[in-house]
């Protein structure tokens, strides 16, 4: 089926569903026949920024679930991204310190995915919170009611989350993402890249998949997961080297056998720090990859690089589909699409999701151009995701630019196929940009619209 245009796509949720304070559009899975949404905030601090997961029934978004509450000294950690910047962009942006008083419990969900274990008794919706008291699973039968199946942390109150919840071979897994120590959180790398699987998640039963990081210490979390040709891929985050991928047909009891199929961040090195974006597409593996923070990694003090796309075919070897031209060990690799990095984009930093719909490749991007517009104190401001489409792979059209006409939705944080269209889910930033734009005496003529928005792609 031919590929989706611009005027196929309406937003079904906008200004963060009614809370602008939560800025991203998480996860988000169809189960029992319906839309489900999880949703996050870069800084939830009181009740009115408490994170929910929400169904879309009858053109109507429910809430089913929303963060419990707990009594807060109203402090907040320091993100690693802006160790020092961020607090004092918040303190002299006119930011107040928020009284002590009741806080969500948890900042997020992460990650969904429907799994039938040897404990349930029909598939089941698993949703992944992020939380500063540790990470967990929640799980729910009927979507009405959520349980969770783990400890904080599944041990480790310091890991704050976990993603890419994936089903491979009648397993669940799930990766360790992000860290909360000393009064700082670091939202992608784990205390160790751990990863973790489990036949019967009902019962709370979770063992490791791998050896943290596949037995390298310079794989700091790994990203990404995705079925594809009989194996189970996943994608890390390498700040020495560049990402690599790795694969397990996972047979037999975990610890699992895996192979690397892709090191050296197919030899972009670490301007490809991250693999962050898989999808099986006609018989390859499509894998993006980038730079987290916004173009520039400041905790490893990498880019500001742009993002390149690779495909894995079974026999493991590559191809460069979009990105830098370079010469490799498998000899002269040149982008297939005649696209180079950042799909020619320097401002796209990270291909941030991809999926298949309708016999379409789909990506989105996270891009920085906004940032980068009020630094250098430019007269307007552009920017926003991209929405990029292929029927084979190689050519790719341009679906969506500048956010979608909000500059200040800077990513497609989430695709997903489902029964009623492609789900489209948004990261939003303008609190942040407002807040640049202030300390720089700048007016930011853009309209004030806050909070993760969803689309929705059908004919």
């Amino acid at each position: 089926m031919p590929m989706l245009q611009a005027g196929n796509f309406r937003r079904i949720a906008r200004g963060g569903l009614g809370r602008p304070g939560l800025n991203m559009a998480y996860a988000m899975a169809e189960f029992r026949g319906h839309l489900y949404l999880g949703t996050s905030s870069a800084n939830a601090r009181s009740p009115d920024d408490a994170p929910r997961v929400l169904r879309l029934q009858d053109g109507e978004w429910r809430v089913v679930h929303e963060s419990p509450l707990a009594a807060g000294d109203g402090s907040a950690p320091t993100d690693v991204q802006f160790p020092q910047e961020f607090a004092r962009l918040l303190k002299r942006g006119g930011e107040k310190e928020e009284a002590p008083g009741p806080r969500p419990t948890e900042t997020g969900y992460r990650s969904m995915a429907i799994f039938q274990g040897a404990s349930d008794a029909e598939p089941a919706l698993y949703v992944a919170t992020m939380s500063l008291s540790g990470g967990t699973v929640l799980r729910s039968e009927d979507g009405e009611s959520f349980a969770p199946v783990t400890e904080p942390g599944m041990g480790n109150p310091a890991v704050y989350s976990f993603q890419a919840l994936t089903v491979h071979s009648g397993r669940l897994f799930a990766a360790a993402a992000g860290r909360v120590s000393e009064g700082t959180i670091d939202r992608n790398v784990p205390p160790e890249a751990a990863l973790y699987v489990s036949d019967d998640p009902a019962s709370g039963t979770w063992t490791p998949a791998a050896l943290p990081g596949f037995g390298d210490v310079a794989n700091v979390a790994v990203a990404t997961l995705c079925p594809a040709h009989g194996y189970l891929y996943a994608g890390t985050v390498n700040p020495e080297r560049g990402f690599e991928v790795w694969r397990t047909k996972a047979e037999g009891e975990a610890p699992f056998e895996w192979t690397r199929v892709v090191d050296n961040g197919a030899y972009g090195y670490n301007q490809n720090l991250a693999a962050s974006a898989m999808a099986e597409f006609e018989g390859a593996l499509y894998v993006g990859c980038g730079v987290t923070g916004f173009g520039h990694d400041r905790v490893y003090d990498i880019g500001p690089a742009a993002c390149e796309l690779i495909r894995i075919w079974p026999d493991g070897s590559w191809d460069l589909v979009a990105g830098r031209p370079r010469f490799t060990p498998q000899g002269l690799k040149v982008p297939l699409s005649m696209l180079g990095a950042g799909l020619d984009d320097p401002f796209n930093a990270m291909v941030w999701s991809l999926a298949v719909h309708d016999g379409v490749l789909y990506l989105g991007t996270h891009q920085w151009e906004a940032f980068r517009a009020i630094e250098i104190g430019a007269e307007d401001i552009f920017g926003g995701y991209q929405l990029w489409a292929s029927e084979d792979g190689e050519q790719w059209t341009l679906v969506l630019e500048d956010g979608g006409g909000n500059p200040a939705d800077v990513g497609l944080r989430t695709l997903v196929s489902t029964s009623q269209g492609l789900l489209l889910g948004t990261c939003n930033q303008m609190q942040l940009l407002t807040i640049m734009a202030r300390l720089r005496d700048r007016k930011l003529d853009l309209p004030d619209r806050r909070g993760f928005e969803v689309l929705l792609g059908a004919r």
